[in-house]
Parts: structure tokens; C-alpha cells; sequence
């Protein structure tokens, strides 16, 4: 067992006394009781301490349920994507990859791993798409929604790992009564993307409790790519539209015979003549196309945008049940059941794949006229081939989510106490059809039958030569993390100072963790072509945790908060983070404060257990470079061989220390402002080696030894698990890249908000601004087995410097109309944008505006109509006209209608 953070104790003193002296800031108010006519104390996101006081020590942003819905969002993930606290965009659920069916959320722009989310508190299920390191926001069903709590600090002594960057609270609804339905249908005005959402929500309560019933169904149409004018096949600005290079979204792998040594090497379109590639194969195949990197080389490329889609077809359905009862005056019990049924299917293009063919290919016409080309019989000689006679790949997806939880919480004369025990299980399957088994390909290749005069079997170059069957094959997946946790604590009042009362929590939890996470058989081997996401592997662990949280009212309006939590695992080891914070009301309307922790990233089971898997690619051979007395950097002896990757048992937790300084001033009773400074400092994360660099480091280590006169020293030394095996004469054989804790950053950022409310004899108006400025974002990287720290790259390439949320509403009588704006602010690549290399290419800035209008009715019911991204924006796009889906929408202009009925 280690003791990970056994340095941080050191510095936590002299931190806790360096933060006492710097008060600072606050952010945003936090949530009153819910239905009390009279101040009580509660709890906050970010303490499990409950208090009097509305603001606490840490910054805290509430979104609103109707407020969300008034935007014009229609999901959490939609909402949560959107906010400018996910400051460098996260995934949204796309298509072509394992996670379609997901959508996460990344505060601060740190990964998606570093983000708690929590359902009224608790964990919510991680998803194993994910590999056990984050949670799916498309299971959470909006209609349930009461509001989203974001702590915007970070909070591992409060709730343990993944605690880094943030925390989302998910507040689900409780206190409701009636019935209401609720439902929405939104139109793109491109085609594509349709969606369709219908909710049924009831409620029940009386002086014993209460109980809430939620089913929400959502439904969304694909957006195939060629829906959309950006990811259909275009030439760049200022290309050659018949140079294969200059093309967008044409890929490579249509039809292309590959000659090997007997061919001098050259790519060749498959037939003789003038008729273009169209002709010969069909619409979707482009050229023939040159390449001006080789001359002489041509190629059919292949338009895959009418087969693939950029987002998926999906089907939600969600049920909740809330319950509580008041067992006594001073007991009561809460119990929860939650389940989500997704399912998404991912199109993606039939399969390019490579065929060798050894033998050749002889040169004859066939019986439509059309004259094939020769392909010269060599051990390299193959074809590029695009198998769209085999069909599209399809993967269909099934996330089902259990949730529950049965909770008791009380008070006595001496203390308040809780109790609770949670399980959930996630499990997600997926069948996959249209894929290739790998070499098939190669055997079903038919040859020249000199006898008889003609070719006989599969000839790849033949259009009309049909694909014999045995080729096809299935990419199955299944994937199931649960986890079970009991936890239980006390609050109770320790001493009466005269600036106030000193409080105490201490809890202690124990958790239960598995993941199950599988491909078929043929997969795992690396069998099967076209797919994608392997094994997350298989592994169990338990976590034993003890956290306290002690408040001191030092003098009068200076609290001092103060947490430390303990968390030991089964299978990496332990590790305790302290916390401190400090909130100062100089003046009534003015709050200061300042806070300080240790965080921590427990390694998933995926990144301590993933099975070895085994993938071949083209590697420089720079060992071999350096034995023949080349230079090591400009080697360009490239082999093909094996490198192997899997999990690592040795790993420890990521770290970071986080900081924040800020202050909330009520400017009068209709304006506020808030003003956060964070910086988070990460370390030991996990990544991967790159083969490349274990080769050239090992390389290198040579060279350096023997010019010493030394002994070689062995790439493990460097990159512990790393290891290279060659073969008698020199060649690769394969690589072992291992995962290590390697990785750092450093990032520092401004969050702003002013909030301003005001009546009039013409209607209520209502403002908010929310700014999000990133002062440095650095990362490291590992080169001739060294660790960098990069440039600061806040404001460049996917990294916006800038994001705001701008919202207005305007209320008069039974009318309401919605505004709110998003923008992302512009950046800079590393491409010049001409030749003299003297300024570098921008992405220009973006904003989208969302417009909403809602009538309330005198049924107890209302109606909405609304457009999001009303001037139909377009993503930015880079020199080479790609884009960030992680920070932009392909929707487009979508109007939307929505209605209500209240029981």
C-alpha cells in the first residue's frame, strides 16, 4: 500500500495559513430549503455541513430546470454542453465510434474523468463505455429535473475521487403534486436530426411525505453527413480538384491497385480508358485522382458521406420514483428507483480495408468492355479497397441503467445523522453488423484460369465480379460496471463562540466496484476489420473511505471551513485530501472567500486491468538506424510489427491541488455580481507511450551509452513496462507500450457572472451574463524520454479563451419571451495561412442565439414556440475545413413546440 499524498500533508499547514491571510472570493448563491416559510439549516453542494447562511465558501452555479427549458435545451447534456463552465466542449454523442450512445461534460476543460456527477448527492452510475470513468448524461431524463447544482472547486476531501475540476448535482424533483404532461417536438431546418420528447410526471404528498413518479420518452432522428453542406466532399479553397490531397471528406480507400517492387511502387487507378471512376463504380467513388506528393500515382477516392452518419438515431426511455416518509418527527426515510433504457444506432461506411495479393492480378477486358489494369505479381502487391458491395456497418447500442437507493436521516437534541445504501448497474451491449474478418478478404481472391481462358472467382478490380460470401463478419461488445455503496455520518454543534456556532461532520462509507467490460473473441484477437473500442477488461475492488468537516466562526463574519478525507483502496492503494476554505462578509452585501485542496483520480479497473490487445502498423526501426550508423532523427526505415497495449496494475491516482479566490457583491436587491480566480495544477496523469517515442528513446540511449562506453541501459528504466523485442536480424518484432502516470497540466481561469432583475409597468426583465476567461491552460508531453511542459495554448486550436452565456427574459402577464446567446470565442492554429509563414490561421468566433416565446393558458396548461440557433450559424472551421464537434452543434436553425398540462 502507498500513501500517495503523503506530501501534500506537509504543505496543507502552511497552505491553510497562506489562504487565512488571502480572504477572497465567492461565486454564486446557493438554494434555500425547498417549501419552508421560515430559514433552516441546509445542506450545500460541496459541505455536508447544513447552515443557516444562503452563500457558502465554495462557488456554487444553479441552473433551473424552467430556465433550462427556456433557453431552448431539451436535455441535460444539451444544457450542460452549452454551459461556459465546459470550457473547451466534451462529447455530445456522435457517430463512427464506440461512445455514440454518450455525452459527458468537462469543467474547466479538464477530461471528462476529472468531473463528479451526482444524482441528490450520490454517485451516479459510471458508464463502462467510458471504462468505469465517467458518467452518461443521456441517462438522465430532463422531466425529472428540479435543478443542476455545479461546483466549480474542487472537492475530493468532500466526495473522494474524480472530484478535480468540479462537481455536477443533479437535484431531482421531490416536492411535486398533480399530474403533468409535458411534450416537445423540435425540427432542423436542414434535413436531419428531427427529435421528439413526451414526459408524464405525477406527485403525491401529505404531512407523512411525499411521492414522485417520472417517465420521460426521447427520440432523434441520424444526421447523415451528407445532410450537411461542410462534411460533404468538397475541394479546399484554392485546391486542385483533381489531386486527391486538396479533397474534403473523399477517403483514399475507394479502388487503388498498390504494385509492390515488381510495379516500381505505384498506386494506379484499376482500369484502362477515359471513363471516369464514377462511371466504372458508381456515384459515391470520385476521380480518377492524382497525388502531387508522387507523380504518376492515381486513384478512385470514395465519397462515404451518404453511407456514414455524423450523429446517431436514438431511442430514451427513463422512469423514476422518488419517495419519503416521515417514520417520525425526528426520522425520516427516503427511497429512490431509477432506470434507463437507450438505444442508438451508429451507421457508419462500409469498410475500407487493404487486400493483399501476392500473385498479381493480370491484365484483360471483361464482358461489359471495360479494360483492367495489370498488377504485377510481388510479396507487396495488394489493392485499396472500399467494401461498399458488403453494405454499411451498423452497430446498434443498448444502455440500460438501474439505480437505487433507500436512505434514513434524523436528528436528536445532540446531533443530526444519515444513513444510506445505493447500488447501481450499468450495462451496455452492442451488436455489430457489416464488419470484415480480417484476411478473408485476402483468400477470397480469384485468379487466371489459363485452361479455360478468363478469370475465375472475386476479381476486386471487376465491378460486376460479385463478393462471394464468408467475408462478413459480427464486432460484438458487452460492458457492465456496478457498484454498491453504504455510507453514514454524524453533524453535530461543538462549541458557541461569540462570532457563532463551530460545527463537526464525520462519515465514513464503504463501496463495492466491478467492471466487466468484453469484445468477442474474434475482436479481441484483432480479427475483425472496420471496428472500433476493444476490451475495458475485467477487475473488482472496494473502497473503504472516513471524511470529516469542521466549520469555525473565527471572529465575527470569518468562518473558516475546514475537510479531510481519507480513502483506501483495495487494489492501488490510499490517499487523504485535505481541504480549506475561508468566507468573509466585510460588509452585509459583499462576501469574500478564498479555498485550497487536494484532489485525486482513483486509476478505473479498466486502467489496472485491460487485457493486453495486439495492433500491427508501420514503426521506425530507429535501433536498427542507429546499429547501420544512421541518424537517429532522420531514420526512415519503417517495418510492420505488432505493438501491444493494455492495462497496468502498478498505476497510482492522478493528483491535483486546486485554488480559488473570489467575491460576490449584492449590488442592491436587482444586481449582483460574482467574480471567481481558479487555478488547477494536475499530476501523475494517466496516459499512454507512444511507440514511436519508446523506439527513438531506446535508440538513443544506445547511442548515448555507447559513446560513453557504457552499458546499454533498457527502456523500462525510463518508461517502467515499456519493452522492445527484435528479431535476430535486427527487425521489429513487437513494442509493449504501457500506461504510466506521466502526464501534467496547469490551467488558470476567470469566471464572471452579473445577474440584474428590474419591474416595470411594462413588464418584468431579467439579465444574466456568465463569463468564462481562461488565463493559461499547459500540458506536458514525453519526448526522448523526457517530460514537457508545453506553451501556454489557452486561446488556440480547440482550446477557446472565451465562453459566454448571455440570457434575457422579459414577462408580462401570461406572456414570457426567452433570449439567451452562446458564445465561443475565436481561435488560433499552428497552419500559416500562406506561404510567407507570417500569420497564423484563425478560426473566426461564434455565437448562436436561442429565442423562445411561452403562453400560459387558463387550463392549467401553456405552450411554447422557439428556435434554437436562430440565424443558423455554422461550425468554425480551420484551414482544412475541419471542425471541433466537442464545441460546435451540426443541428443547425431548429424551430421547436412545446406544451404543458398541469392536473
Amino acid at each position: 500500500m502507498n500513501n500517495i499524498n503523503k506530501n501534500k500533508t506537509i504543505t496543507f499547514n502552511r497552505t491553510m495559513l497562506t489562504s487565512c491571510i488571502l480572504a477572497c472570493l465567492a461565486n454564486q448563491t446557493v438554494y434555500a430549503a425547498e417549501n419552508t416559510e421560515q430559514v433552516e439549516r441546509i445542506e450545500v453542494t460541496g459541505s455536508r455541513i447544513k447552515r443557516v447562511d444562503l452563500e457558502g465558501a465554495v462557488p456554487v452555479t444553479i441552473l433551473k430546470a424552467e430556465d433550462l427549458a427556456n433557453a431552448g435545451f431539451a436535455t441535460v447534456g444539451d444544457a450542460l454542453r452549452n454551459s461556459n463552465l465546459n470550457a473547451f466542449g466534451s462529447w455530445g454523442g456522435g457517430a463512427n465510434n464506440s461512445w455514440s450512445s454518450q455525452s459527458t461534460v468537462q469543467l474547466k476543460g479538464a477530461s471528462a474523468q476529472h468531473t463528479l456527477t451526482l444524482l441528490d448527492g450520490k454517485r451516479m452510475a459510471k458508464s463502462p463505455v467510458l471504462d468505469g470513468g465517467a458518467s452518461n448524461l443521456n441517462t438522465i431524463p430532463m422531466a425529472a429535473v428540479e435543478r443542476i447544482e455545479i461546483l466549480t472547486d474542487g472537492a475530493s476531501a468532500i466526495y473522494g475521487t474524480d472530484a478535480i475540476a468540479g462537481v455536477i448535482n443533479v437535484i431531482l424533483k421531490k416536492d411535486f403534486q398533480g399530474i403533468q404532461f409535458d411534450g416537445r417536438a423540435d425540427r432542423p431546418s436542414a434535413k436531419g436530426g428531427d427529435s421528439s420528447n413526451f414526459s408524464f410526471t405525477g406527485g403525491l404528498s401529505s404531512d407523512k411525505g411525499s411521492l414522485v413518479f417520472t417517465i420521460e420518452h426521447y427520440e432523434e432522428d441520424p444526421i447523415m453527413q451528407a445532410d450537411r453542406p461542410y462534411t460533404r466532399p468538397s475541394v479546399i479553397p484554392g485546391g486542385d480538384a483533381g489531386d486527391a490531397n486538396d479533397w474534403a471528406n473523399v477517403s483514399w480507400t475507394g479502388r487503388a491497385l498498390t504494385q509492390g517492387n515488381a510495379g516500381g511502387w505505384a498506386w494506379q487507378h484499376p482500369f484502362e480508358g477515359d471513363a471516369s471512376c464514377a462511371d466504372i463504380y458508381g456515384a459515391d467513388f470520385k476521380g480518377p485522382l492524382t497525388d502531387r506528393n508522387y507523380d504518376g500515382d492515381t486513384l478512385c477516392g470514395y465519397d462515404y458521406t451518404n453511407a456514414a452518419a455524423s450523429s446517431s438515431r436514438s431511442r430514451r426511455d427513463n422512469t423514476l420514483i422518488h419517495y419519503t416518509y416521515n417514520v417520525t418527527d425526528d426520522i425520516r426515510l427516503t427511497a429512490r428507483a431509477y432506470w434507463a433504457k437507450n438505444e442508438t444506432l451508429d451507421v457508419s461506411a462500409p469498410v475500407p480495408a487493404s487486400i493483399s495479393i501476392p500473385n498479381g492480378l493480370p491484365a484483360y477486358t471483361t464482358a461489359q468492355g471495360i479494360r483492367l489494369k495489370e498488377l504485377y505479381a510481388d510479396p507487396d502487391a495488394g489493392m485499396k479497397f472500399r467494401f461498399d458491395n458488403a453494405g454499411n456497418r451498423v452497430a446498434e447500442m443498448h444502455d440500460n441503467v438501474f439505480d437505487y437507493m433507500l436512505a434514513l436521516d434524523g436528528s436528536t437534541s445532540a446531533f443530526d445523522w444519515d444513513a444510506s445504501i445505493s447500488y447501481n448497474k450499468y450495462t451496455n451491449f452492442v451488436w455489430g453488423t457489416g464488419y470484415l474478418l480480417d484476411g478473408a478478404q485476402n483468400d477470397l481472391v480469384g485468379h487466371w484460369d489459363e485452361q479455360a481462358n478468363k478469370f475465375v472467382g472475386w476479381d476486386p478490380r471487376d465491378p460486376n465480379s460479385p463478393l462471394p460470401g464468408g467475408i462478413a463478419a459480427n464486432y460484438d461488445k458487452r460492458m457492465v460496471a456496478d457498484y454498491l455503496e453504504a455510507a453514514g455520518g454524524l453533524s453535530f454543534d461543538l462549541y458557541q463562540f461569540d462570532a457563532g456556532t463551530a460545527a463537526m461532520y464525520v462519515g465514513a462509507s464503504y463501496r463495492e466496484e466491478s467492471l466487466d467490460s468484453k469484445v468477442d473473441a474474434l475482436a479481441e484477437a484483432g480479427l475483425i476489420v472496420g471496428g472500433n473500442g476493444g476490451s475495458g477488461g475485467a477487475g473488482e475492488r472496494d473502497v473503504v473511505s472516513t471524511y470529516a468537516e469542521l466549520v469555525l466562526p473565527i471572529i465575527d463574519k470569518l468562518e473558516i471551513n475546514l475537510a479531510g478525507r481519507y480513502d483506501k483502496y483495495s487494489d492501488f492503494g490510499s490517499t487523504f485530501n485535505p481541504q480549506i476554505s475561508i468566507r468573509y462578509n466585510p460588509l452585509d452585501n459583499v462576501l469574500l472567500r478564498s479555498s485550497w485542496g487536494t484532489g485525486f483520480r482513483a486509476p478505473t479497473l479498466s486502467d489496472l486491468n485491460k487485457a493486453q490487445t495486439e495492433g500491427f502498423s508501420k514503426l521506425t526501426n530507429y535501433i536498427a538506424c542507429h546499429e547501420a550508423g544512421t541518424d537517429i532523427d532522420s531514420c526512415g526505415l519503417k517495418q510492420e510489427a505488432a505493438t501491444r497495449t493494455g492495462g497496468n496494475k502498478t498505476l497510482d491516482a492522478e493528483e491535483s491541488d486546486t485554488y480559488n479566490i473570489g467575491m460576490s457583491w449584492d449590488i442592491n436587491d436587482n444586481f449582483s455580481i460574482t467574480m471567481d480566480y481558479w487555478a488547477l495544477e494536475t499530476e501523475g496523469l494517466i496516459d499512454s507511450i507512444d511507440s514511436s517515442e519508446i523506439l527513438q528513446t531506446q535508440a538513443k540511449l544506445n547511442q548515448a551509452a555507447d559513446l560513453a562506453g557504457t552499458a546499454r541501459q533498457d527502456i523500462s528504466t525510463i518508461y517502467p513496462g515499456a519493452e522492445i523485442s527484435l528479431l535476430p536480424n535486427g527487425r521489429l518484432s513487437y513494442v509493449v507500450a504501457p500506461v504510466l502516470n506521466i502526464g501534467k497540466s496547469e490551467r488558470q481561469g476567470l469566471d464572471v457572472s452579473f445577474t440584474g432583475n428590474f419591474d416595470t409597468e411594462f413588464g418584468d426583465f431579467s439579465a444574466k451574463v456568465n463569463v468564462s476567461k481562461y488565463l493559461k491552460y499547459k500540458y506536458s508531453y514525453v519526448e526522448d524520454g523526457e517530460t514537457n511542459i508545453s506553451e501556454d495554448i489557452a486561446g488556440r486550436k480547440n482550446t477557446p479563451d472565451v465562453r459566454i452565456n448571455f440570457s434575457l427574459d422579459y414577462t408580462l402577464g401570461e406572456h414570457s419571451v426567452h433570449y439567451f446567446a452562446n458564445y465561443i470565442g475565436a481561435q488560433e492554429t499552428w497552419d500559416y495561412t500562406d506561404e510567407t509563414n507570417t500569420k497564423l490561421f484563425e478560426i473566426d468566433a461564434y455565437t448562436s442565439h436561442n429565442l423562445n416565446y411561452n403562453l400560459n393558458l387558463p387550463w392549467q396548461n401553456s405552450v411554447s414556440l422557439g428556435v434554437t440557433n436562430l440565424t443558423d450559424e455554422e461550425p468554425k472551421f480551420d484551414k482544412f475545413n475541419a471542425f471541433s464537434t466537442s464545441l460546435y452543434s451540426i443541428r443547425g436553425r431548429t424551430f421547436y413546440m412545446s406544451f404543458q398540462q398541469r392536473f
